[in-house]
């Protein structure tokens, strides 16, 4: 097993390089601790969070960074020594400040979350089939908490290089299908998650518990996968939890989705979809979507859509998202037809 490490925070050099919380975090610790103390027991728990990691981040602040935050707070400045953040002293400021089990729970929490965003930064800057090779032994489960913790677009390359099939389990599905369902991951799994692969990368750590969608993970990794690769995928969830598949695919194009399409595509949309429906689709949807349209549409049609979309008047939202859906059938079906492209990797080689 490799030695455990933990990375130093990097040296704070320039106020326009942190935060109004990092500020606020130098502050409070230029205090006598009792008036620290004070200030926090008057601020709520979130807030007092937010200034713990703050204060975790700083590192050494050199006495020009306190000099600099005071000048900004205050106006003027005395002779102030250097000031570094260290953790016995950011401890006896807290047991002051917070109950016990607070006090323990707050710091335990706030470590873990340092420590799980280094494991996983560490773990999205390997290459896919090193990460494909190193967890493809793991339960479906497993691999589908550590995918979760990655960008889509990096997920989407591991889980091509993972076996298709692993004894009687077809792993590439059997994760895919647990992505979707995920929707917390607790501290426990994420550190048995982190503390199964300390081994390779060094750092542990985990996090706080987790409320995840996991269907919008799931949709936006089959979403980055080969197209041939992603029709299979859904087709084999689809035999065994048909809803499940079509939730899946529901969120692999939103209606958002189409400032991402080209005008080519906007052109076949507006051959193919009916003029109330869109009409009552644009209805409140942002304004880049409505010039989408309005762009590829002649300057006398686009003036009338827009005239009937004023002429419309208030409208309600379930209209109006039935009316998207209707949209978004028409965008698939064209998308079926190799009529637009929205989206989809190439086969990798």
């Amino acid at each position: 097993m490799a030695e455990n490490t933990q990375t130093k925070p990097e040296e704070v050099k320039s106020t326009g390089r942190i935060t109004g919380t990092q500020k606020a975090a130098i502050l409070i610790l230029t205090l006598p601790e009792e008036e620290a103390a004070n200030v926090l027991k008057k601020l709520k728990e979130h807030e007092i969070e937010k200034l713990v990691k703050a204060m975790f981040s700083l590192g050494t602040v050199n006495k020009e960074m306190v000099k600099l935050v005071l000048e900004e707070a205050y106006g003027k400045l005395t002779q102030l020594a250097p000031l570094k953040v260290a953790p016995d002293n950011l401890r006896k400021l807290l047991e002051k400040a917070l109950p016990p089990e607070k006090y323990k729970e707050l710091l335990e929490s706030t470590m873990f979350a340092e420590n799980k965003k280094m494991v996983f930064k560490e773990l999205e800057k390997l290459d896919a089939k090193f990460i494909a090779k190193l967890i493809e032994k793991e339960h479906p489960q497993i691999i589908a908490i550590v995918l979760s913790q990655l960008k889509p677009q990096k997920a989407a390359e591991v889980i091509q290089y993972l076996p298709k099939r692993l004894g009687v389990t077809n792993v590439r599905d059997e994760v895919i299908k647990r992505l979707a369902t995920l929707e917390k991951i607790s501290t426990n799994t994420l550190k048995l998650v982190t503390e199964a692969l300390e081994e390779e990368l060094v750092t542990v750590g985990a996090g706080k518990e987790q409320t995840l969608s996991g269907v919008d993970i799931a949709a936006e990794i089959v979403n980055a996968l080969p197209k041939e690769l992603a029709t299979e995928i859904l087709e084999d969830i689809r035999k065994e939890n048909e809803s499940l598949a079509d939730s899946i695919e529901e969120r692999m194009f939103k209606f958002e989705d189409i400032l991402k399409l080209d005008n080519r595509a906007i052109i076949e949309i507006l051959k193919a979809v009916d003029k109330n429906d869109l009409i009552l689709a644009l209805k409140g949807a942002p304004e880049e979507i409505v010039n989408k349209f309005l762009s590829n549409m002649s300057k006398r049609a686009a003036q009338m859509l827009m005239e009937d979309m004023e002429a419309l008047g208030p409208v309600r939202k379930s209209d109006v998202e039935k009316a998207r859906k209707k949209i978004i059938m028409v965008i698939k079906q064209l998308a079926a037809e190799g009529k637009i492209d929205i989206g989809g990797s190439e086969e990798m080689l």
